[in-house]
C-alpha cells in the first residue's frame, strides 16, 4: 500500500519531485497561487520569471530534452549600448558564456511535467497552507480550505515564507527557524518587464539588444526574441518607477523613433508577489546570496526542497531540479 505524500508548492521543484515519486506515493500538491509554476511565469511565450539556462546546467538540460522541448541560444550578435545622461554609446558586447532559452517560454517546462503526472497525483490550486501539526507519527496540514492527513510532507516554497506564514505544532527548533529565515529568497529582489515589438529593429542596426543604463527606469535590457515573438526583456533599477510611460520614454531616448514598433509591455514586480517575497526580503537589500541547506522535521516526516536549498547551482533552475532529484533519492 502506497504512503501518502503532500507537496506544498507547485513550482518546478515540487512538480518534478511529484513526477519522480509518483509511482511510489499517493501525492497531493497544494499550491497557493491560481496557477502552477511558482516563480516560473511566461506570458505569450515571454518570460517574466527565470529566462535562461547555461551549458553547464546538465540536469535541467537533460530534463528539457526528456520533455521534448526546444532550446535556442540567446542572441548576442552585434554591439551593446550604454545609456547615460550624456547620450547613448556603443560598446563591444560582453563575452559571456552561452546561455539558452526555451521556445515558448520556461512555462512549457512545468506544463510538460504536469502532463506527465499520473492518477496518483492531484493538484489543488488557490489553497494556502496555514498550520502543520505532527502527532502519532502522522502529519496534519491545515489550509484555508481543508485538513489533510499525510505520511510525509515536502515543502517546495521559499524558506522565508515557511517561517513567516506557517505555524508548527510542536514548534520547530530555533536552529531550523534561523536557517530558513536567513536564506535569501531567489528573485524576491527582482522586477522585470518584457517589451514586445512589431519588428526586431535593433538586429537590423547591428545591435545585440543588450543595453545597460545607469538612468533607468530599466537597468538592463536583453534580446528576448524567438521564432514566435519579437521582444526585449528588462530588469528595473531597485527603486525605479514601473510606469509604462516612463519605460517608453527611456526606449525613445535609446532607440529614437523605433518606439513606434512597441506592441505591448508586461511587468512583474516579484518584490510585491505575496507568495515569493517576504517582509524580510523587502526590508533588507541583500547583496550576497548564500544558498544550500539540508533540514528535516518530525522524525524525517517533513522535508524542504527548492532552488534555495541546493548547495549546487542554488538560485537557478538547475538548483531547483537538483533539489527534486535529491529528495527523490531520499524517499525512494
Amino acid at each position: 500500500m502506497k504512503e501518502n505524500l503532500t507537496i506544498i508548492g507547485a513550482g518546478l521543484s515540487g512538480l518534478y519531485a511529484a513526477y519522480l515519486l509518483q509511482d511510489k506515493y499517493n501525492i497531493t500538491i497544494i499550491e497557493a497561487r491560481p496557477r502552477i509554476g511558482g516563480r516560473i511565469l511566461s506570458i505569450e511565450g515571454l518570460d517574466l520569471g527565470p529566462s535562461w539556462v547555461w551549458s553547464h546546467h546538465e540536469n535541467i538540460l537533460k530534463l528539457i530534452e526528456e520533455l521534448g522541448l526546444e532550446l535556442f541560444e540567446q542572441y548576442n550578435s552585434g554591439y551593446a549600448l550604454y545609456d547615460e545622461r550624456s547620450g547613448t554609446k556603443k560598446f563591444a558586447n560582453p563575452d559571456n558564456a552561452p546561455s539558452f532559452r526555451v521556445q515558448g517560454g520556461m512555462q512549457k517546462i512545468v506544463e510538460k511535467i504536469k502532463d506527465k503526472l499520473n492518477q496518483n497525483v492531484t493538484i489543488h490550486l488557490n489553497e494556502v497552507v496555514e498550520k502543520i501539526e505532527y502527532k502519532n507519527e502522522e502529519v496534519s496540514i491545515k489550509t484555508n480550505k481543508k485538513l489533510y492527513q499525510t505520511d510525509k510532507t515536502i515543502f517546495s516554497i521559499p524558506p522565508r515564507l515557511i517561517t513567516q506564514n506557517i505555524k508548527f505544532n510542536p514548534d520547530i527548533e530555533e536552529f531550523t527557524k534561523d536557517t530558513l529565515n536567513n536564506i535569501a529568497t531567489w528573485m524576491a529582489h527582482s522586477s522585470k518587464a518584457v517589451i514586445s515589438f512589431k519588428k526586431d529593429f535593433w538586429r537590423k542596426k547591428g545591435l545585440s539588444g543588450f543595453t545597460f543604463s545607469n538612468i533607468g527606469p530599466l537597468m538592463e535590457l536583453h534580446d528576448a526574441s524567438s521564432k514566435d515573438n519579437t521582444a526585449m526583456i528588462a530588469f528595473f533599477h531597485s527603486k525605479a518607477s514601473m510606469d509604462k510611460e516612463n519605460i517608453k520614454k527611456q526606449l525613445e531616448r535609446i532607440f529614437s523613433s523605433e518606439v513606434q514598433y512597441i506592441k505591448d509591455i508586461y511587468i512583474t514586480d516579484w518584490r510585491e508577489e505575496e507568495y515569493t517575497a517576504t517582509k524580510k526580503d523587502k526590508d533588507i537589500n541583500e547583496q550576497y546570496f548564500s544558498y544550500g541547506y539540508d533540514l528535516c522535521l518530525y522524525d524525517k516526516k517533513v522535508f524542504f526542497i527548492g532552488t534555495e536549498s541546493s548547495y549546487k547551482e542554488g538560485g537557478y533552475l538547475e538548483g531547483a531540479v537538483i533539489s527534486a532529484l535529491d529528495i527523490a533519492n531520499k524517499l525512494i
